[in-house]
Order: C-alpha cells, then sequence, then structure tokens
C-alpha cells in the first residue's frame, strides 16, 4: 500500500488538488448564489377575490429583507391608447390609504379593491377619463407597476403585473394576463420603467 502511495505520489496529489479545487468552486459558488438571492427583490402582485365576490389585489414581499414601495402606478388599456396615473397617495376623501411603506420580507399589503383602484386612476387623469370605464368598455386591461427600494440598496427597482378587468352582470371581475409577476431589477429596461413611473411626492 504505501510502495503503491510513493510511486504514485504525484498522481494522487494532482488528484487531490483537482478535488480540492472542486470543493471549492462549489463552495465559492454556492456563497455567490446567497449573495445575490439575498440582493434579489422579488414581489407578487395577486388577485383574491373576498366573500362579497369582490376582486381585491394584494402586493407580497418575497424578498430576502425589507422592500420600502416608493411609487405605485396603475396604467388602464383602452383601445391601444395607454391612461395613467400615480396612485400611491389618497387623492380624494374617499381614497384614505397610502401605499408608501416597508414591507417585512414575507408580508403582504392589500391595495384595494380593483374598483377603488380604477378611480384612483380616473381620478389622477383629472377630467380625461370617464368615471364608469366597464360599463362602457366591458373589458379592459389594467397594469399595475410598483417602484421600490430593496434592503439596503439605493437602485430602486420595479415589479408589474397586467390584469383583464371585465363586467359580468354589473359586478367586476379580474383576472391575471400573465400567472407570474414580471421583476425589473437591473438594466436599460429597468432604468426606463423607473424613471416613468418614479414620483416625487
Amino acid at each position: 500500500m504505501f510502495e503503491f502511495i510513493s510511486k504514485n505520489a504525484s498522481a494522487i496529489s494532482a488528484i487531490a488538488n483537482v478535488i480540492m479545487v472542486m470543493v471549492w468552486i462549489t463552495y465559492l459558488q454556492l456563497l455567490l448564489n446567497g449573495i445575490l438571492r439575498q440582493r434579489r427583490s422579488s414581489l407578487i402582485i395577486s388577485c383574491s377575490v373576498s366573500t362579497d365576490n369582490t376582486p381585491t389585489c394584494f402586493v407580497s414581499n418575497m424578498s430576502e429583507g425589507r422592500f420600502h414601495i416608493q411609487n405605485i402606478d396603475g396604467t388602464i388599456e383602452i383601445d391601444g391608447e395607454a391612461y395613467g396615473g400615480d396612485i400611491t397617495e389618497p387623492i380624494a376623501n374617499s381614497h384614505e390609504q397610502s401605499f408608501q411603506r416597508p414591507l417585512a420580507d414575507g408580508e403582504s399589503l392589500e391595495l384595494g379593491t380593483f374598483r377603488d383602484l380604477l378611480d384612483r386612476v380616473v381620478a389622477a387623469q383629472k377630467g380625461n377619463l370617464e368615471s364608469d370605464l366597464l360599463q362602457r368598455y366591458g373589458t379592459l386591461d389594467f397594469y399595475i407597476t410598483i417602484v421600490g427600494i430593496h434592503g439596503a440598496s439605493r437602485k430602486a427597482v420595479a415589479a408589474r403585473r397586467a390584469f383583464r378587468l371585465r363586467s359580468e352582470g354589473g359586478n367586476l371581475k379580474a383576472s391575471g394576463l400573465l400567472r407570474h409577476t414580471e421583476q425589473y431589477r437591473w438594466g436599460p429596461r429597468r432604468q426606463r420603467i423607473v424613471e416613468k413611473h418614479q414620483v416625487i411626492n
């Protein structure tokens, strides 16, 4: 046994070095993935139906660490035209809740019913949109974009999801156009979306 080791010492040493390098590469990859996961924001914008059959919008922070909501934008698409507005802060007496706040990891925030969110967008348009859009058009595409800061980062990121709103027998129905929420964490697209929807209040 010792004779075999002595004769093949160089080969055994080379194999051991290769194994050690592979172990370190695996360790560094796990460490890097952990750091990236901690720095990666993840918001989920979802729709839930309450007991009175009213669709309500929620946002959940699935990031590791806090996420501070800076701005929420609502955009309605009608006949290929987009009508948007910042819906973060109260606009009228009936809209008392501000959405600008921090969310702990795993925490959810109820944004309200889709009808209330539509009313906020209509109010932000200052007369450019009619009050009861669903009654006139029957179906609308409604985009919700959230801009904020994740953790200790100074760079704003964004998340967006589109919903199909429709009127059925006078009731509002909502469903997501996509099953997932689009995340904008880096690159020129993130920068364009953040600059477009980041409002100073």
